[in-house]
């Protein structure tokens, strides 16, 4: 069990997880608490009695938190405390008073941690990355690739600083003025064309922009919770759950001009989407943000909801275990994560069984292995790798809702995976695509009369209903959760499919029986038919018989 807690200068972060002796972690807690450490002071070159005091308590709640869970907690301290010129008798009063050390980073070190927290939750280990976070006190820059950063700087450009110098903040109720707003934004575009960020990000071609931490979070809320209309004024539109967490320099133009015109802090708390905390200081953060965007080229961004704490944890792994290496695969980590913290160890090995055998008949109907092409249904080649991957997800998943109860265990099952913090890597609408993958994995079919999945877009409803068919045959051909079969070839014609199961092998050299497996795969073929427009059947079979069926036409790939 470790914590990892990041005391930054607007907020303090804690993360509690636990991790196996690989090395691979789940999320068990949270916590933040808004403590304003660099607030009352110029330039934020000293810590306040009072912004002290705050500290202190919330440190003490934080160590509380990390004790009821037998945690090992290691806290960083970054731009406040590094800046600050009482920061040696900070760190002291820290240990003197709470009873802990106060690790003070450099702007590298954190921005390389930074870094490797957003690895933790976006599958872009293997791309070039542009790593953008905007803090109290500072913002981070990391170019990196493959976990190695290429690039890292920290500039003194943050939104409690800027709001301080440049727009009144704490006096709350003066009107923002358009002065203030183009002298923030010439100091903006000196720090950062005297700083060496520009020409460093610009050697480097970068596949992916990525924001992390509150300001950018927040950014993306309200541009989620708004809609622009054709006169240019937003709207609240609650009914688009499922966008990605990424935005355009278009939509951040959109919020920078709804921040700004809203000329007092009382204004903006009502704006859709932005934390009420966080009404004093976005203007300062949202203008660094766009220059920032203007100055790198930068056209979109994704949202991280991981930074500074998940990597501080990630360094803390590498620390403990020898040869300890991030995962790589993070989608695929966080769902053996979730799927191992609801299943037995039986019911584990039989949804990755269920999920093997899936691919194989999806893959197998988009394939011809007999016949001409046009054997193989359109709505299959529908169907590309991403999507194979979802269907994997859901079936290693579909069981979780046991952990409830048995009983409609399928929509409890849509219910654990909607609403976790474990499944890391994925977009909202990936992530509802395997919930209702799970819910309809037996019992009944998608339809329109369910609000979620009317909701989906048509194509993803037709790629939803194509993906459940091959899922229900799927987890049917394990029904008594031995792993039974083997393997799945799929044969097809104009106009019918047929499926030869192929049985496992016992410890006497038999064939394993799968009467039972095969008759409940038998009760999911109506539905199979009506969605792929083909008749299909199912054999046992063994080699022999695969040999005697191969002898037709040269197999060939359909799916590019």
């Amino acid at each position: 069990m470790l914590a990892a807690v990041d005391m930054g200068t607007n907020s303090f972060h804690m993360v509690v997880v636990r991790a196996d002796k690989q090395g691979k972690f789940e999320l068990v807690d949270t916590a933040k608490e808004d403590v304003r450490l660099g607030s009352g002071s110029p330039d934020i070159s000293i810590i306040t009695p009072d912004a002290e005091e705050r500290a202190l308590a919330v440190i003490k709640r934080f160590k509380q938190l990390a004790k009821m869970r037998n945690a090992d907690m290691r806290i960083v301290a970054t731009s406040a405390v590094r800046e600050a010129r009482n920061r040696r008798m900070f760190v002291r009063r820290m240990l003197e008073v709470a009873g802990v050390e106060i690790e003070v980073l450099s702007g590298q070190e954190e921005a390389c941690l930074i870094y490797q927290g957003v690895l933790q939750a976006l599958p872009v280990y293997d791309k070039t990355v542009l790593v953008v976070d905007i803090g109290g006190g500072s913002t981070e820059f990391v170019l990196g690739k493959a976990g190695k950063p290429l690039y890292a700087t920290s500039l003194k450009l943050g939104h409690i600083r800027l709001s301080e110098q440049f727009l009144g903040l704490g006096r709350s109720r003066e009107e923002l003025k358009k002065e203030q707003i183009e002298e923030l934004r010439r100091h903006i575009q000196v720090i950062l064309a005297d700083s060496g960020v520009i020409e460093n990000v610009q050697s480097t071609s970068f596949e992916m922009a990525i924001g992390s931490s509150g300001t950018i979070e927040s950014i993306e809320q309200m541009i989620n919770h708004t809609a622009a209309t054709s006169t240019g004024s937003q709207t609240l539109s609650n009914s688009n759950t499922l966008h990605e967490r990424e935005f355009t320099i278009g939509d951040l133009g959109m919020v920078v001009k709804k921040v700004c015109k809203a000329k007092t802090v009382e204004q903006r708390t009502k704006i859709p989407g932005l934390p009420e905390k966080r009404a004093d200081v976005i203007v300062g953060g949202a203008i660094i943000l766009e220059e920032i965007f203007l100055a790198l080229g930068i056209q979109k961004m994704k949202v991280s909801p991981y930074a500074l704490r998940e990597g501080v944890i990630v360094d803390a792994l590498a620390d403990t275990f020898a040869n300890y290496t991030p995962g790589v695969n993070i989608r695929r980590v966080s769902v053996l994560n979730l799927a191992s913290k609801f299943n037995t160890e039986q019911r584990m090995v039989s949804a990755q069984h269920s999920a093997r055998l899936a691919k194989e008949i999806l893959v197998g109907l988009q394939e011809c292995k007999s016949g001409g092409q046009d054997c193989v249904s359109e709505v299959a080649l529908l169907l590309q790798e991403d999507d194979i991957e979802l269907m994997e997800a859901a079936t290693i998943l579909h069981y979780v809702g046991m952990f409830i109860n048995h009983k409609a265990y399928h929509r409890h099952s849509h219910y654990l995976i909607k609403n976790n913090e474990h499944l890391l890597g994925y977009s909202p609408l990936e992530i509802e695509i395997i919930a209702l993958l799970a819910k309809y994995h037996r019992k009944k079919v998608p339809s329109s009369k369910d609000g979620d999945f009317a909701m989906l877009p048509e194509e993803v409803q037709k790629k939803v209903q194509a993906m459940c068919a091959v899922m229900r045959i799927a987890v049917a051909l394990d029904r008594c959760d031995t792993s039974a079969i083997e393997h799945i070839h799929v044969y097809q014609r104009p106009g019918s499919v047929m499926l030869a199961v192929v049985p496992a092998v016992d410890s006497t050299g038999a064939l394993r029986d799968v009467s039972l497996e095969v008759w409940a795969a038998h009760t999911e073929l109506p539905y199979f038919e009506k969605i792929f427009k083909r008749k299909p059947s199912i054999i046992v079979a063994d080699e022999y018989d695969l040999e005697s069926m191969n002898t037709d036409p040269v197999s060939f790939s359909l799916s590019s």
